[in-house]
């Protein structure tokens, strides 16, 4: 007799074989779920420290989710084919990119429209949850992301859905299932990425079905722009290798870290307690390593010159702990700010120029960014020939990180030097591999014998699964970078200190 070992430890005897369409059948039993004109859900939310509530709608082609959690609040928008999301910190960006391919998925899923599309599902085999033994079936609509159920032979209900997130994968456990006009819904939810301590807990309260939703509903959601009165100059400074500039957070001066690999706008707890800012929470953070500590935040004035950003929505961490001693600033400006402005970045002149957005026209070569994250994401072109996504992170004082998922995908991309060391960042520190890149591109601009960190953890931001690493500094030095998030957009113009790195050693010294 062939058997198995389940994931609780308990041997099993051969699986019963099993086709797709059987399954997609027993699933649309249970669930009905093509059935559905219209819904409307309300409940609440429990997890990280916080509390809060939902709301969603969805009709036909049209659906609207509402979440608060603390003082986060997220909108996601579908209109049509056209997905828009309204993060924590109020702005709004239209999601084209690896957020838009999973929502493809999810809705394919949730619409009941995969139970009639049996080619773009297949049989993963068996999997154990708990006591019972379920199959997995993976779901990719056209154009989305992957992701797979784990359906209950015996009712034919999901148990749960998994999704790669990040490092690795996270899953949503679908339970307390209820009868409403006839069709089964699951009235809770739990997401988590393996870490409890940070799991999310969605308690339905109650389902409206086939009921006519207002129009407005869906009405097109409003951005925040940072609160300026023309284009203004400030000077970039120079601290430990990185960028930063000065900033007042509430009356109280600090110096800020300028990066948009973060996806927030960060305060030291120094400066917390300082500006007398009130934290809650304890969220997780995925930096070198995951680990805890960061509180959610209202700042009720946030000025870079003579700007502002006024009851921004950011966290607080502390920042000489989880870095192990290597941030001596009191915060990171991050995403919020370059997505509320138009940001040029000229660090041959150590110059930062921004407005609101449209307020002047960017230099250079125009990038295409994919901002579905919350951070800034571009294609580069590695050795001539092979296209993946980077982030590019004006945080990170490097060259290029290499993440060891992508090193290991595309075998002889770079050397093994045997040239070992540390990358720092939130979450402590991290080994490496230093090698050297032979040529990277970005739009039409190469250069050469690029310093290449491969990262050699599994775990935490730099063991990222979607992009293969981090464009930093090193790189971004050589031009004048102004950042367009409003239009989706970067542009690159060489500066005086352009060096393409033709006459570089091809390794590292």
């Amino acid at each position: 007799m062939c058997c198995s070992l389940g994931a609780s430890g308990i041997a099993w005897a051969a699986d019963p074989a099993v086709t797709v369409p059987t399954i997609l059948a027993a699933y649309g039993r249970a669930t009905h779920a093509a059935d559905v004109a219209t819904i409307e859900t309300v409940g609440t939310i429990e997890g990280e420290g916080l509390t809060g509530d939902f709301h969603s709608w969805r009709a036909r082609e049209n659906e609207r989710d509402d979440e608060r959690l603390g003082a986060r609040v997220e909108i996601t928008l579908r209109i049509g084919d056209r997905l828009f999301l309204r993060d924590q910190s109020g702005n709004v960006r239209e999601l084209t990119g690896y957020l838009k391919r999973r929502a493809l998925t999810g809705d394919f899923v949730d619409s009941g429209a995969f139970l009639k599309a049996p080619d773009r599902s297949t049989f993963l085999g068996y999997g154990t949850i708990g006591a019972t033994r379920a199959w997995r079936l993976a779901v990719r609509a056209v154009g989305g992301e992957p992701e797979t159920l784990w359906i209950d032979p015996a009712s034919g209900l999901p148990l749960r859905m998994e999704y790669l997130d990040g490092d690795g994968p996270s899953t949503v456990d679908f339970s307390d299932w209820r009868t409403v006009d006839g069709r089964l819904f699951p009235f809770r939810t739990l997401t988590s990425d393996g870490d409890h301590a940070f799991d999310i807990v969605e308690q339905t309260t109650s389902i409206t079905l086939d009921r006519p939703i207002a129009p407005d509903t869906f009405a097109p959601l409003r951005n925040r722009t940072i609160v300026a009165s023309g284009v203004q100059t400030v000077p970039l400074l120079e601290s430990d290798q990185h960028v930063a500039c000065n900033v007042v957070v509430d009356g109280v001066p600090a110096t800020f870290l300028i990066d948009t690999g973060a996806q927030s706008v960060l305060l030291d707890t120094r400066l917390e307690k300082k500006a007398r800012i009130a934290g809650e929470g304890s969220l997780e953070v995925r930096g070198a390593t995951r680990t805890g500590g960061l509180s959610v935040i209202t700042i009720p004035h946030l000025s870079i010159g003579t700007a502002s950003l006024d009851d921004l929505v950011a966290t607080a961490i502390d920042l000489g702990s989880s870095t192990s001693g290597n941030v001596h600033l009191d915060g990171i400006l991050g995403f919020p700010f370059f997505a509320s402005a138009l940001v040029e970045l000229d660090f041959a002149h150590h110059t930062m120029r921004f407005g609101v957005p449209g307020s002047f026209v960017p230099r250079g070569e125009k990038i295409d960014l994919d901002l579905d994250r919350g951070i800034v994401e571009a294609k580069a072109r590695l050795n001539g020939s092979l296209v993946a996504p980077f982030i590019i992170d004006t945080g990170d004082s490097s060259e290029l990180l290499l993440y060891r998922n992508f090193v290991t995908a595309h075998p002889g991309i770079v050397p093994l030097s045997g040239t070992r060391s540390f990358t720092y960042g939130i979450g402590g520190s991290t080994p490496t591999d230093i090698t050297s890149l032979d040529e990277l591109t970005l739009g039409k601009i190469s250069l050469y014998h690029v310093t290449a960190t491969e990262i050699l953890a599994d775990k935490g931001a730099f063991a990222d699964r979607i992009d293969a690493g981090n464009i930093g500094l090193g790189v971004l030095r050589n031009f004048i970078v102004t950042f367009d998030l409003a239009n989706g957009a970067m542009y690159l113009e060489k500066n005086d200190a352009f060096n393409d790195g033709r006459a570089r050693a091809a390794t590292p010294s």
